[in-house]
């Protein structure tokens, strides 16, 4: 410790090391009132500072206390004090948007690293942490994940050897973050967001308040979890209005209302719409009051409200004609107009209205969220036009659409907006009579929504799949007839997935009913039963039932594994089937097929975990043989847990 530090500079070091931060602050405002503070005090407070808005998410501020601590440690001489200013003003200049320059002073703190040699270990390490962290933060905003991670992995266990709470807290926060946007693991990122809240929570870390319950929000969100999300949002939300900070509270009332959106509350929604337009008026940022107008037209216009969409369209006219130069304001205002046009009545006005949207996919792409407006309202507009003339040729107009769509869904990582897409294909494909393509691309969605913990949005496309199969005599008789596309348009549905997608709602999931287990069996590959489980007690229908599947199994294995499918139909049940090793686990039940696939992954899953049961299945079905439940307890106990008392991890 230097000696010329004071009492009250080594008291404040103390507390932000403890991760006091509100109390390191309320000290260092009293005593930087001091005319006496020595030219290090004055460089340790202005660093501590920084420090602290750091963790509060003042960037500005923190950026500004950084770059004087910056010139203040050079006059000095002091590079270690160097290190951390410089890292400091790349923090917060990433969140500013200047990657750059904070890549820039990033390398140039760890340039300035490797000159040091009277250093100590622990403060060697502490540096090289905090610069990986760094680092990770930049590579998140680049979205380059294998190197972010491996820094952001590397940063915390240096963190975690030095015990230093507050920055494992953020290390924490900011691999979960990976895992959520770039990962695709929600339920990972989730419980190392609950490890980060744990560690935050015991140390009262401000991201308690910020960054941990919006990443705990999105999450939720992405889960398709609404009233979570919402309740982490209001938190958040909460705390930005505290710190009167302006543009991260209209971003957050925007989000917050979005959710309200997708819950189908609109009169929620424009609450919050209207209080982020008035808060946006008076930061006099016309890009941000646009945005906010632009989401207030879209509403009113979903809401049916078309006088008030009008009004706030003219406002947004009086935006542009200021800012002229500015794509994304001119953007947003063609598409306002465009869905003012479109809900006119009037043909000549609903004919504008496609031009403009179609100027707009055409043209230079500002913004995903503006693309994928047009391109949903345009397919709308073009499948009632379908609607109306039943000229085919229409689908081939709309395809291109909906392509254009599940690319746009795929660079986002929006799974839920890419689920619902392929669902919005799959239905287009019933038009066309492409029953197989349709099923496929209700199989893919689903995948899709489970590997992503969207399990809702699952079942509701498990569901659909089901109704699909269930209609399929219709639908092959409509094949074999010269049917009308009006009588297909009835049994697609197509119009409400539209309008749940241009509305942005989250549909309500039905009610998942469990399925009546009829049995488990395990097949050879050559098509041969090792091993049965009849969930009934009648012998006639246990032979009667497996002689049929098993003359039939060549079909349905081709059909599932060929096509890319996750089920069939057979007869009046419906077939799942797991491939494992050399064989095949086939489940068939009666009812709907989202309980059941749970239940299969689950009993497939505990065979692979279990060696001995592995081993035992290979050698059987190799060798021809039969397996009697009765000899094997740990089979028994398997089946009875997951199939008969449905206990499913």
């Amino acid at each position: 410790m230097s000696p010329s530090e004071s009492k009250e500079t080594i008291q404040a070091k103390y507390l932000f090391e403890e991760g006091k931060f509100e109390e390191v602050l309320s000290l260092l405002n009293k005593i930087d009132k001091k005319e006496d503070l020595t030219d290090l005090d004055r460089l340790t407070h202005d660093l501590i500072k920084s420090s602290v808005f750091f963790r509060f998410r003042d960037d500005e501020e923190c950026f500004k206390y950084a770059e004087k601590a910056y010139q203040e440690s050079q006059e000095l001489g002091l590079d270690l004090y160097s290190i951390d200013a410089l890292l400091n003003m790349a923090w917060a200049l990433l969140w500013l948007g200047d990657f750059e320059k904070a890549f820039e002073l990033t390398l140039r703190s760890e340039n300035i690293l490797k000159t040091l040699t009277n250093i100590s270990t622990l403060e060697l390490e502490r540096k090289e942490a905090n610069i990986l962290y760094i680092k990770a933060s930049g590579y998140w905003f680049l979205a380059n994940v294998e190197k972010g991670l491996d820094c952001a992995k590397r940063s915390l266990k240096l963190r975690q050897k030095l015990g230093i709470k507050h920055e494992i807290v953020e290390s924490y926060s900011l691999i979960s973050g990976y895992y959520t946007y770039f990962k695709d693991d929600l339920d990972y990122a989730l419980e190392l967001l609950e490890q980060c809240q744990s560690y935050a929570i015991d140390i009262n870390h401000p991201w308690v308040d910020s960054f941990i319950p919006k990443n705990l929000g999105v999450i939720f969100y992405m889960k398709g979890d609404l009233k979570k999300a919402l309740m982490y949002y209001k938190k958040i939300l909460a705390f930005f209005e505290e710190k009167t900070n302006m543009l991260p509270i209209i971003t957050t009332i925007s989000d917050t209302g979005n959710i309200y959106r997708e819950m189908g509350d609109l009169d929620q929604c424009l609450v919050y719409l209207k209080r982020g337009f008035e808060i946006a008026k008076k930061t006099r940022n016309n890009w941000v009051l646009s945005e906010v107008t632009f989401s207030l037209i879209e509403v009113f216009v979903v809401k049916g409200d078309i006088e008030q969409a009008q009004k706030y369209l003219e406002q947004l006219e009086a935006i542009y004609k200021q800012e002229d130069d500015n794509k994304q304001i001119e953007q947003s205002y063609f598409i306002s107009k465009a869905l003012v046009l479109k809900s006119s009545p009037r043909i000549h006005n609903r004919v504008k209205a496609q031009e403009l949207l179609k100027q707009i996919i055409d043209g230079e792409m500002i913004t995903n969220e503006h693309i994928i407006i047009a391109l949903l309202n345009q397919s709308e507009l073009l499948l009632e036009e379908l609607h109306m003339t039943n000229s085919i040729e229409i689908i081939d107009e709309i395809q291109p659409l909906i392509n254009k769509l599940l690319e746009i869904a795929v660079k986002l990582r929006s799974y839920w907006f890419l689920a619902e897409s392929y669902v919005l294909q799959a239905k287009l494909s019933l038009l066309t009579l492409d029953l197989k393509g349709a099923r496929r691309l209700f199989t893919q969605a689903q995948r899709i929504a489970e590997k992503h913990g969207m399990h809702r949005i699952a079942a509701k496309i498990s569901i659909e799949h089901d109704e699909l199969l269930q209609k399929l005599s219709i639908w092959e008789k409509l094949k074999d007839s010269e049917s009308s596309l009006s009588e297909r348009f009835k049994l697609t549905n197509l119009n409400e997935q539209m309008t749940y997608m241009i509305q942005k709602r989250r549909s309500e999931v039905p009610e998942i009913i469990e399925e009546n287990p009829v049995m488990i069996l395990v097949i050879s590959e050559g098509g041969l039963s090792t091993f049965s489980k009849l969930f009934t007690k009648t012998l006639d229908i246990e032979e009667n039932l497996i002689s049929s599947f098993l003359a039939t199994f060549n079909t349905f294995s081709g059909e599932l594994f060929s096509e890319g499918l996750d089920r069939a139909t057979f007869g009046q049940y419906t077939l799942l089937m797991k491939r494992i090793s050399t064989f095949l686990v086939c489940y068939l039940f009666k009812g709907h097929s989202f309980s059941a696939q749970k239940k299969i992954q689950n009993f497939v899953e505990n065979i692979k975990n279990n060696e001995d049961l592995l081993e035992k299945f290979n050698k059987y079905c190799q060798t021809n043989r039969i397996i009697k439940l009765e000899d094997v307890p740990i089979l028994k106990s398997l089946i009875t847990e997951i199939f008969i008392k449905k206990n499913i991890k």
